[in-house]
């Protein structure tokens, strides 16, 4: 009972910590702490604010709300306290008012939540909030026993713009007090520098616009128009997207609306002696948000689903567009196997013009010819009869089989794809393979497919003057729709007689050659839900603890790496890769250890050589990194990681050496993995300064589920320590 009540309590406090946080959209229960007590600098004032946010909080949970709703009640209630307190003097009607309040704002919140992410997929934000202020100013009038505060003017600080602006943050929490702006925004700085640099944007074009357009300074003086558009600004530039010039435009977008909506809507409501309070950045941001997030090309910029400081968002999207390519992109795998040259690319000379610029063709050539002999037959062409595979994971929806093959150097117009398959994705978009040889198609319209599932062979058919795959992304299901940006996924790719590299995500030029980088098995982690490595850890060669690491299912669904200290970070294995992403800031040096040795790993045996540029530098074990990737922002972001790998016969795995590397600050980490078959990463060496880390596996384990057993599977205790290469 004990154990449960306290379990409890602790939920109780992390949640009113995270809805204290909330009112200045600062998505951190730490901050949340520091925040509250901002609140109880008038201990009255304080507690009515806290009243409110518990009575919201346990409305919320009556209610049905969810770990993820809890908090916005939390916060909606706690505002709800907090004007109770200011605006009227203390007393037990202004608890009783309270009370009744905050159970209504938790209450309110999750119906209009639900009602407005079903209707427009935006949250609802403090908009409860709004109504039941606005509803407790209209009765108030009736209510005889309560007594309104008198104002006070705040205290002057710096006595310039200086002092408007940081009493706009103050009044986020009800104290319009420059003194009071300062100490949340110090808070809010501890957590994200570019807070400050967009509510700075958006405080000053919203200023500047209404300056221009004459507005009163009485009418502005009771619409709190400079902290809506703070609001509007943070939230549409910060916690909702990841920075960019763009996400920066659109939110001083979002201020400049805020700031007129105000104005209006406090004009309107002054007729029956109402204010807007919060609504007008709500409105704002529902404005902006509706629009940017159905447009495919602005989509991707932001994160509603995850709500994250813009620091975090920022790594998280380079470490995807790094990794994965453009997020507006789609990845395929290559649709042959062997050596195949690109005969046409994106916006190609020939065909792949207009509409369908997004296409890619591929040739076998061999000494900078196609075909042998004299190139009159068909068969004369390499890649003539070669099979042609699936490039996605989709269902089969179309196909053509029965258009004959053309005479080499002639066309068919009137048939212009000639045989071809088309695959639906999941995401409803329809992937087209044509020009394949008549009669040869081996799938059927609702078949399944998987990356390499053999499709067809290649053909002549269609408007194609020589044997060839024609590959693209579409997003209607008949055949030649317009194209759609996608990408090629895990290739080695040689141009203008370059070596040949590995790229996760590349757009293939003209004349580049490809071979598919698929096959093999090279994974650190086998991503089974509750299952794990234990690891014996030594410092200097000297054993210093057991750490464990383990797969679980986080609330989004995502597989998630959890260590025996709590860190935690993201992970996905897909055929291409095993790539680590989303790392908290749970402090374990181990952890980011094991990241930097083995968080980037492709999955193909052909893959010895490959780069990351999106490494986090925080992973880097020196504080000084740490403190660089923090403050030297967004510069120092990132290290840029070398690797490279070979099977190691001796110890039957793959041993993955890399180099990490902070330009700027010119600190540098070694790491070296053995990577078994069928297990997983066996030993790490890192060696950072002079310092030796090892992580050595002792075992591989399962956590008890329903239904699933617990066990644990003692591994051999071989040391890898003297089988090491030389780390520099």
């Amino acid at each position: 009972m004990l154990l449960i009540l306290r379990k409890h309590l602790l939920q109780l406090v992390e949640e009113l910590a995270l809805g204290y946080a909330w009112v200045a959209l600062v998505p951190s229960w730490k901050a949340g702490i520091f925040l509250a007590l901002l609140t109880f600098i008038e201990p009255a004032i304080g507690f009515v604010g806290l009243l409110g946010a518990v009575c919201a909080w346990y409305a919320g949970q009556i209610a049905g709300a969810d770990a993820g709703e809890r908090p916005v009640c939390v916060f909606n209630g706690l505002l709800t306290g907090l004007f109770v307190a200011h605006a009227w003097a203390a007393g037990p009607s202004v608890i009783a008012l309270a009370l009744l309040c905050g159970v209504f704002a938790g209450w309110l919140t999750v119906v209009l939540g639900r009602l407005a992410w079903s209707l427009i997929r935006l949250p609802v934000l403090s908009l409860p909030f709004a109504l039941v202020a606005m509803l407790m100013i209209a009765a108030g009038s009736s209510l005889s026993s309560l007594h309104g505060n008198l104002y006070a003017a705040p205290p002057e600080f710096l006595g310039t713009q200086v002092d408007k602006f940081l009493s706009a943050f103050g009044n986020l929490y009800f104290m319009p007090n420059p003194f009071v702006g300062l100490f949340l925004l110090a808070v809010i700085l501890v957590f994200s520098r570019y807070y400050l640099l967009i509510a700075l944007l958006g405080y000053s074009a919203a200023l500047v616009w209404l300056k221009m357009l004459g507005a009163a300074p009485e009418h502005l003086a009771s619409t709190a128009w400079d902290s809506n558009a703070i609001l509007a600004a943070l939230l549409v530039g910060g916690l909702f997207s990841r920075p960019s010039w763009l996400t920066a435009a659109l939110a001083t977008l979002a201020a400049l609306i805020a700031a007129w909506l105000a104005l209006a809507l406090g004009r309107i409501l002054d007729v029956a002696h109402l204010v807007p309070f919060s609504a007008p950045f709500v409105l704002a941001a529902w404005v902006v948000l509706y629009a940017v997030v159905r447009n495919t090309q602005m989509a991707s910029s932001f994160n509603l689903h995850a709500p994250d400081f813009p620091e975090r968002s920022y790594e998280r999207a380079q470490i995807s567009r790094g990794r994965l390519g453009n997020p507006a992109s789609v990845s395929l795998a290559l649709p042959f196997m062997g050596l195949w040259t690109v005969s046409q690319g994106f916006s190609g000379e020939h065909t792949h013009r207009g509409p369908w610029r997004h296409a890619l063709d591929f040739i076998i050539t061999k000494s900078g010819k196609s075909f042998t002999n004299q190139g009159n037959r068909l068969g004369d062409f390499y890649c003539y009869g070669l099979p042609v595979l699936s490039p996605a994971y989709g269902q089969v929806w179309r196909i053509v089989n029965d258009i004959p093959d053309n005479i080499p150097g002639t066309v068919n117009v009137a048939a212009n794809w000639g045989n071809c398959v088309v695959i639906r994705l999941y995401d409803g978009k329809f992937v087209l393979v044509a020009h394949l040889k008549p009669g040869s198609i081996t799938t059927f319209p609702g078949a399944w497919l998987k990356p390499g599932d053999l499709i067809a062979y290649c053909g002549n058919s269609g408007r194609s003057p020589q044997p060839h795959i024609h590959l693209h992304l579409q997003a209607a299901d008949e055949p030649g729709a317009p194209t759609i940006p996608f990408h090629m996924a895990s290739v080695l790719i040689s141009e203008q007689g370059e070596a040949p590299r590995y790229e996760l995500a590349v757009v293939p030029k003209e004349a580049s050659t490809l071979i598919s980088a698929l096959a093999g098995d090279a994974r650190p982690f086998y991503l089974l839900a509750g299952r794990g490595l234990r690891y014996t850890v030594a410092h200097n060669e000297h054993i210093t603890a057991d750490w464990t690491l383990r797969c679980e299912v986080d609330e989004l669904g995502r597989l998630t790496l959890i260590s025996s200290t709590g860190g935690r970070c993201t992970a996905e294995s897909t055929w291409a890769v095993f790539s680590c992403y989303d790392r908290d800031t749970t402090p374990d040096p181990y952890l980011d250890l094991w990241l930097l040795a083995c968080g980037y790993t492709p999955a193909s045996f052909h893959v010895e050589r490959w780069q990351d540029r999106f490494t986090p530098a925080r992973l880097l074990p020196q504080s000084a990194a740490k403190w660089l990737a923090l403050l030297v922002w967004p510069w120092a972001t990132f290290a840029e990681s070398q690797y490279q790998r070979h099977w190691d016969d001796e110890a039957q795995a793959w041993r993955q050496t890399a180099t990490h590397r902070q330009k700027i600050a010119g600190i540098t980490a070694t790491t070296d993995a053995l990577i078994a078959p069928q297990l997983g990463c066996r030993y790490i060496a890192a060696e950072i300064g002079g310092t030796r880390y090892t992580l050595q596996a002792t075992s591989t384990f399962q956590r008890a589920d329903i239904g699933v057993p617990a066990w644990e599977s003692v591994l051999s205790t071989v040391s890898y320590a003297t089988q090491s290469t030389h780390l520099t």
